[in-house]
Protein backbone atom coordinates (compact mmCIF):
# COMPACT_ATOMS: atom_id res chain seq x y z
CA UNK A 1 0.00 0.00 0.00
CA UNK A 2 1.55 3.24 -1.06
CA UNK A 3 2.14 6.23 1.64
CA UNK A 4 0.54 8.73 -0.10
CA UNK A 5 -3.32 9.38 0.03
CA UNK A 6 -3.49 9.90 -3.25
CA UNK A 7 -1.94 6.47 -4.20
CA UNK A 8 -3.77 4.80 -1.58
CA UNK A 9 -7.07 6.45 -3.56
CA UNK A 10 -5.78 4.82 -6.60
CA UNK A 11 -5.00 1.37 -5.13
CA UNK A 12 -8.58 1.06 -3.11
CA UNK A 13 -10.10 2.57 -6.66
CA UNK A 14 -8.24 -0.56 -8.22
CA UNK A 15 -8.94 -3.17 -5.85
CA UNK A 16 -13.06 -2.09 -5.99
CA UNK A 17 -12.58 -2.50 -9.58
CA UNK A 18 -11.16 -6.31 -8.83
CA UNK A 19 -13.62 -6.88 -6.37
CA UNK A 20 -16.84 -6.17 -9.07
CA UNK A 21 -14.62 -8.08 -12.09
CA UNK A 22 -14.16 -11.35 -9.68
CA UNK A 23 -17.83 -10.69 -8.82
CA UNK A 24 -18.94 -11.38 -12.00
CA UNK A 25 -16.88 -13.33 -14.02
CA UNK A 26 -14.82 -15.69 -11.32
CA UNK A 27 -11.27 -15.37 -10.90
CA UNK A 28 -10.35 -17.57 -13.99
CA UNK A 29 -12.71 -15.26 -16.49
CA UNK A 30 -10.93 -11.93 -14.82
CA UNK A 31 -7.84 -10.41 -16.70
CA UNK A 32 -5.91 -7.36 -15.91
CA UNK A 33 -6.98 -4.92 -18.82
CA UNK A 34 -11.05 -5.40 -17.58
CA UNK A 35 -9.68 -4.56 -14.02
CA UNK A 36 -8.12 -1.77 -15.79
CA UNK A 37 -10.87 -0.75 -17.67
CA UNK A 38 -13.39 -0.93 -14.91
CA UNK A 39 -11.09 1.59 -12.42
CA UNK A 40 -10.95 3.62 -15.44
CA UNK A 41 -7.62 3.63 -15.54
CA UNK A 42 -4.48 3.21 -17.67
CA UNK A 43 -3.12 -0.77 -17.58
CA UNK A 44 0.69 1.03 -17.22
CA UNK A 45 -1.17 2.64 -13.74
CA UNK A 46 -2.36 -0.71 -12.77
CA UNK A 47 0.62 -2.83 -13.54
CA UNK A 48 2.77 0.24 -11.52
CA UNK A 49 0.99 -1.27 -8.18
CA UNK A 50 0.29 -5.07 -9.33
CA UNK A 51 2.34 -6.82 -11.72
CA UNK A 52 -0.04 -9.79 -12.49
CA UNK A 53 -3.47 -10.57 -11.44
CA UNK A 54 -2.06 -13.28 -8.90
CA UNK A 55 -0.60 -9.90 -6.87
CA UNK A 56 -4.03 -8.17 -7.31
CA UNK A 57 -6.22 -11.25 -5.97
CA UNK A 58 -4.13 -11.57 -2.88
CA UNK A 59 -4.47 -8.09 -2.14
CA UNK A 60 -7.89 -8.34 -3.14
CA UNK A 61 -7.97 -11.23 -0.71
CA UNK A 62 -5.75 -8.85 2.50
CA UNK A 63 -7.94 -6.25 2.29
CA UNK A 64 -11.00 -8.89 2.90
CA UNK A 65 -9.40 -10.79 5.39
CA UNK A 66 -8.53 -7.24 7.21
CA UNK A 67 -12.28 -6.71 6.86
CA UNK A 68 -13.51 -9.99 8.09
CA UNK A 69 -12.12 -9.84 11.26
CA UNK A 70 -14.86 -7.40 12.07
CA UNK A 71 -17.20 -10.15 11.66
CA UNK A 72 -15.86 -11.28 15.45
CA UNK A 73 -16.13 -7.36 16.69
CA UNK A 74 -19.62 -9.09 18.69
CA UNK A 75 -16.61 -11.01 21.25
CA UNK A 76 -15.43 -7.34 22.18
CA UNK A 77 -18.62 -6.58 23.50
CA UNK A 78 -19.33 -9.20 26.30
CA UNK A 79 -17.64 -12.76 24.92
CA UNK A 80 -17.73 -14.13 28.80
CA UNK A 81 -21.91 -13.73 29.12
CA UNK A 82 -22.06 -15.30 25.46
CA UNK A 83 -23.61 -18.87 25.56
CA UNK A 84 -22.86 -21.52 22.83
CA UNK A 85 -25.81 -21.12 21.07
CA UNK A 86 -25.51 -17.34 21.09
CA UNK A 87 -22.18 -17.21 19.34
CA UNK A 88 -22.92 -19.78 16.81
CA UNK A 89 -25.49 -17.79 15.76
CA UNK A 90 -23.77 -14.32 15.67
CA UNK A 91 -21.14 -15.74 14.18
CA UNK A 92 -23.36 -17.76 11.57
CA UNK A 93 -25.51 -14.38 10.98
CA UNK A 94 -22.59 -12.07 10.85
CA UNK A 95 -20.91 -14.21 8.07
CA UNK A 96 -23.54 -14.08 6.19
CA UNK A 97 -24.20 -10.49 6.16
CA UNK A 98 -20.12 -10.44 5.07
CA UNK A 99 -20.45 -12.35 2.28
CA UNK A 100 -23.58 -10.36 1.02
CA UNK A 101 -21.39 -6.81 1.12
CA UNK A 102 -18.45 -8.63 -0.36
CA UNK A 103 -19.45 -9.95 -3.67
CA UNK A 104 -16.14 -11.49 -4.34
CA UNK A 105 -15.71 -13.23 -1.36
CA UNK A 106 -17.13 -16.73 -2.35
CA UNK A 107 -15.07 -16.48 -6.31
CA UNK A 108 -12.08 -15.96 -4.33
CA UNK A 109 -12.46 -19.10 -2.25
CA UNK A 110 -11.49 -21.26 -5.73
CA UNK A 111 -8.32 -18.89 -6.21
CA UNK A 112 -5.28 -20.42 -6.19
CA UNK A 113 -3.25 -21.00 -3.35
CA UNK A 114 -0.91 -18.46 -3.88
CA UNK A 115 -3.33 -15.56 -3.83
CA UNK A 116 -4.38 -16.21 -0.16
CA UNK A 117 -4.02 -13.53 2.43
CA UNK A 118 -1.14 -13.63 4.80
CA UNK A 119 -0.83 -16.58 7.64
CA UNK A 120 -1.34 -13.58 9.85
CA UNK A 121 -4.27 -12.88 9.00
CA UNK A 122 -5.99 -16.17 9.32
CA UNK A 123 -4.03 -16.70 12.76
CA UNK A 124 -5.61 -13.32 14.21
CA UNK A 125 -8.80 -15.03 13.40
CA UNK A 126 -8.30 -18.75 15.06
CA UNK A 127 -6.84 -16.76 18.11
CA UNK A 128 -9.71 -14.77 18.83
CA UNK A 129 -12.50 -17.84 18.89
CA UNK A 130 -10.12 -20.34 20.40
CA UNK A 131 -9.78 -17.12 23.37
CA UNK A 132 -13.58 -16.88 23.27
CA UNK A 133 -13.73 -21.11 23.98
CA UNK A 134 -11.18 -21.33 26.19
CA UNK A 135 -12.85 -18.52 28.18
CA UNK A 136 -15.83 -20.53 28.00
CA UNK A 137 -13.95 -23.90 29.27
CA UNK A 138 -11.18 -23.18 31.34
CA UNK A 139 -9.46 -26.65 31.61
CA UNK A 140 -9.30 -26.36 27.96
CA UNK A 141 -5.95 -26.41 26.48
CA UNK A 142 -4.82 -23.64 23.73
CA UNK A 143 -3.97 -26.72 21.68
CA UNK A 144 -7.22 -28.28 21.47
CA UNK A 145 -9.15 -24.25 21.42
CA UNK A 146 -6.99 -23.55 18.38
CA UNK A 147 -8.12 -27.05 16.78
CA UNK A 148 -11.95 -26.29 17.23
CA UNK A 149 -11.30 -22.43 15.72
CA UNK A 150 -9.61 -24.04 13.09
CA UNK A 151 -12.50 -26.69 12.32
CA UNK A 152 -15.11 -23.91 12.72
CA UNK A 153 -13.55 -21.53 10.47
CA UNK A 154 -13.44 -24.55 7.82
CA UNK A 155 -17.44 -24.84 8.53
CA UNK A 156 -17.54 -21.64 7.71
CA UNK A 157 -15.88 -21.66 4.48
CA UNK A 158 -18.01 -25.16 3.78
CA UNK A 159 -21.22 -22.58 4.20
CA UNK A 160 -20.29 -19.67 2.43
CA UNK A 161 -19.68 -22.30 -0.94
CA UNK A 162 -23.16 -23.91 -0.68
CA UNK A 163 -25.05 -20.87 0.37
CA UNK A 164 -23.60 -19.39 -2.62
CA UNK A 165 -24.51 -22.41 -5.01
CA UNK A 166 -27.65 -22.51 -3.58
CA UNK A 167 -31.20 -21.45 -4.69
CA UNK A 168 -31.96 -17.69 -3.12
CA UNK A 169 -35.11 -19.66 -1.60
CA UNK A 170 -32.67 -22.18 -0.04
CA UNK A 171 -30.06 -20.86 1.63
CA UNK A 172 -31.72 -19.68 4.63
CA UNK A 173 -32.42 -23.37 4.77
CA UNK A 174 -29.14 -23.80 4.54
CA UNK A 175 -27.91 -21.29 7.35
CA UNK A 176 -30.02 -22.88 9.80
CA UNK A 177 -28.51 -26.44 9.22
CA UNK A 178 -24.97 -25.12 9.33
CA UNK A 179 -26.69 -23.61 12.53
CA UNK A 180 -27.30 -27.10 13.80
CA UNK A 181 -23.71 -28.73 12.82
CA UNK A 182 -21.69 -26.10 14.43
CA UNK A 183 -23.56 -25.97 17.38
CA UNK A 184 -23.67 -29.18 18.40
CA UNK A 185 -20.19 -29.89 17.08
CA UNK A 186 -19.10 -26.99 19.71
CA UNK A 187 -21.61 -27.93 22.28
CA UNK A 188 -19.91 -32.21 21.80
CA UNK A 189 -16.61 -30.26 22.69
CA UNK A 190 -16.76 -27.39 25.08
CA UNK A 191 -20.58 -27.71 26.70
CA UNK A 192 -21.93 -30.53 28.95
CA UNK A 193 -23.40 -33.82 27.00
CA UNK A 194 -24.79 -34.07 23.60
CA UNK A 195 -27.09 -31.18 22.91
CA UNK A 196 -30.29 -32.09 21.20
CA UNK A 197 -31.43 -31.02 17.84
CA UNK A 198 -31.85 -27.45 18.54
CA UNK A 199 -34.39 -24.90 17.25
CA UNK A 200 -33.51 -21.54 15.05
CA UNK A 201 -36.99 -20.72 14.03
CA UNK A 202 -37.05 -22.69 11.50
CA UNK A 203 -39.51 -20.90 8.35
Amino acid sequence: MPQQERGQRRVTALLSAAESVVAEVGYQAATMSAIAERAGAPIGSLYQFFPNKVAITRALRTWYGKQFQGVLSFLDEDSGALTIKSFVNQLIDSTISFVESHPAFVPLLDAPSETRSPASIRHLLRERVAEFFMARKRRLSKQKAIRLATVTLQILRALNQLYAEAQPRERQHVVQEFKVVLLCYLTSQIGPGQPSRPEFNRK
